[in-house]
């Protein structure tokens, strides 16, 4: 089973990564943005809701990473969001 810090710092790896390529490819399908939308969003509401249901596997530190992590994946989403209305 994988720690909820690993967790968040699996998750904000793959956020960034998905973000930092974003600028090299060329823009793909709108469908594309409205997925990475999505999944930008289920991955911040899952690490809030586990954050809220069971706060005594987050001590301070994994806090902080978990947070750090739900404001990457809302502006995340925000950016793709951005991108889907411009096409």
């Amino acid at each position: 089973m994988i720690s909820p810090s690993g967790m968040a710092l699996a998750a904000m790896t793959v956020m960034l990564w998905i973000l930092w390529s974003d600028s090299f490819r060329k823009s793909p399908h709108p469908i594309v943005y409205a997925v990475r939308v999505a999944l930008f969003i289920i991955v911040g509401g899952v690490l809030t809701v586990n954050m809220v249901r069971m706060p005594r596997y987050y001590p301070a530190g994994t806090k902080a990473i978990t947070i750090v992590t739900v404001v990457i994946a809302v502006g995340g989403a925000i950016y793709f969001a951005r991108k889907l209305v411009r096409r």
